[in-house]
């Protein structure tokens, strides 16, 4: 870019001094990009690509002149196409360095159909209990705008540490959030980090080690984005339109179509309070608890609360064994949790999880089917050619009415276990938590359709 007033390169103002941008309206411009990316970065092994500063806020002259592949233009007009111009470009670049590497670009501006090329978050933002709430209404919008990948920086990147309690909350919000990123520039020289405070950092752990059990979600979700443009996290008026008392909330959201998210967000909280849609269900993640919508319901947190709330109906596959590295640690075993009150559906998506092989039809789709009733039944339905890591399945159904009397898997009748160590050790059974009060099956993957059948149909005890 040119000056407006003379030839001279147009300079831009930052906290480090003086600087240039790149035109990348400039084919030549975008050639020396791709160059200079490829021996400077790529080079050194990595196909992650985190592009900053690409704003163009900091050119205060917006009549710098711009080359538009020729047709001329000044930045004012064109600042907003600098930054999906910039990711689309390191893209190519990485995909012709190595034509199987699956890009990862993450930028921090970007325009309509950023989300073609890079992942994004909010910005530099402040490190207070306001940052903290007001962040998930900003990221809530953005998954609205059809941005799907994208957050904010947990525990604030500008101004001083965050204190403990701050910290850990905004954690406990962060590890739903489809960019999980804690990243800083204290303004006290300090450095914020998951261990900063050695009293919470079980609790940190505890959270994060969530977002990798939660991890097959996520990806179906990811996936689905990446298919209908659906969002990861979505807020409660997008999903219950139907109710206008969710229309004015801008914390609690959905995270898929089956989980709300009630994150703590103020200081000293010890009852949340969390508004039912109408017409809906819930149940607690963790303790089964059942709600009723349609009202609003008060509940107990202390610092190790993290409120979510499966919804009736909702399937969600977790990991069955604790993962701690996505690159070198495959989901040998799912847990699936269902709340089979209602009629529920969901796409497990499969794939090796780095490569393109997927754009070569590498990938499985397994519909879960879920139909509501005194015999519920779960379906299996597979759709491509990869081969699922998944060795093993337990299913986890939320039902406090009461235990099962028989449960088959394909017809056959599986054993019911009334020992839970027993259980426990098993390949094949079940068993009902009185404590969770859940049904939980385990069986072998068959790595094929199947059907399982879950009777909730009264116990003949003459015919037993």
């Amino acid at each position: 870019m040119r000056d407006s007033a003379d030839d001279a390169p147009a300079t831009g103002r930052w906290w480090g001094g003086p600087g240039h941008l790149v035109d990348f309206t400039s084919a030549r411009a975008r050639e020396v990009w791709r160059r200079r990316l490829s021996e400077s970065v790529l080079a050194h092994g990595t196909t992650s690509v985190w592009n900053d500063n690409c704003e163009y806020d900091s050119l205060v002259d917006l009549d710098a002149r711009c080359d538009f592949d020729g047709a001329g233009g000044t930045v004012g007009r064109l600042k907003s196409v600098m930054a999906n111009l910039m990711c689309q470009v390191t893209r190519q670049v990485v995909e012709d360095w190595d034509a199987d590497a699956r890009p990862f670009v993450v930028c921090r501006s970007g325009h309509a159909g950023i989300q073609r090329y890079a992942q994004t978050w909010s910005g530099d933002n402040s490190t207070s209990w306001e940052s903290l709430e007001h962040n998930v209404a900003t990221m809530l919008g953005m998954s609205l705008s059809g941005v799907a990948h994208q957050g904010t920086d947990i525990g604030g990147f500008h101004g001083p540490a965050p204190t403990a309690e701050l910290f850990v909350r905004w954690v406990q919000h962060g590890v739903f959030q489809p960019r999980f990123s804690i990243h800083s520039a204290n303004t006290d020289n300090t450095v914020t980090e998951p261990w900063m405070y050695s009293g919470r950092t079980d609790l940190v752990r505890q959270s994060v080690q969530l977002r990798y059990r939660l991890f097959p979600y996520l990806y179906s979700l990811a996936a689905r984005a990446h298919r209908t443009g659906l969002p990861l996290v979505e807020p409660m008026c997008s999903v219950f339109q139907h109710d206008p008392a969710t229309y004015d909330e801008s914390v609690d959201m959905m995270l898929g179509d089956a989980l709300l998210v009630a994150s703590v967000v103020r200081p000293g909280t010890t009852r949340r309070r969390v508004y039912l849609p109408e017409g809906e269900q819930f149940f607690d993640l963790g303790t089964r608890r059942g709600y009723d919508g349609g009202k609003t319901v008060e509940i107990d947190v202390d610092q190790t609360s993290i409120p979510v709330l499966l919804r009736a109906g909702g399937i969600v596959p977790m990991a069955g064994q604790q993962i701690g590295n996505l690159s070198t640690e495959p989901v040998t075993a799912l847990r699936i949790v269902c709340a089979p009150q209602r009629d529920g559906e969901f796409v497990l998506y499969e794939d090796d999880g780095h490569s393109r092989a997927f754009e070569r039809g590498e990938w499985l789709q397994t519909r879960i089917t879920m139909r509501a009733g005194r015999r519920v039944e779960i379906g299996f339905t597979r759709t491509g050619s990869y081969t699922s890591s998944v060795e093993h399945l337990t299913l986890d159904l939320v039902c406090p009415e009461g235990a099962a009397s028989w449960v088959t898997v394909e017809g056959e009748t599986i054993p019911r276990m009334l020992d839970r160590e027993v259980f426990d050790r098993a390949d094949l059974g079940w068993y009902y938590s009185a404590t969770l009060r859940s049904l939980l099956l385990s069986y072998p993957n068959p790595h094929r359709d199947h059907l399982v059948t879950v009777s909730f149909e009264a116990l003949d005890l003459i015919g037993m």
